[in-house]
């Protein structure tokens, strides 16, 4: 049977994977926003799944606070351009 860790490990590089692919197929603006938050919250997931292998569990909760933090500010900024990208163009396509 394969420990959680190894697996949280997996799923996280699957994830980043798909996060690359995302960002290098596409020009939609949104897809290229989503693609780089699913690489930050594998990112995270990474860290949670390589302490846990470790036996350091509770050591990156407040690293991964910060980062969740942070994601939530990157989503409302992000927002925001794609609105003013979207009055000045009248389309979401990255050129």
């Amino acid at each position: 049977m394969m420990d959680l860790g190894l697996l949280g490990i997996i799923i996280s590089g699957l994830l980043i994977g798909i996060g690359i692919y995302g960002l290098s197929s596409t020009s939609n603006i949104i897809r290229v926003l989503l693609s780089s938050e699913i690489i930050l919250n594998a990112s995270i997931l990474f860290i949670f799944s390589y302490s846990s292998v470790v036996g350091m569990v509770y050591k990156p909760v407040i690293f991964s606070l910060f980062a969740i933090g942070m994601a939530l500010t990157e989503v409302v900024v992000a927002f925001a351009a794609v609105l003013l990208y979207y009055r000045q163009k009248d389309k979401l396509e990255v050129e």
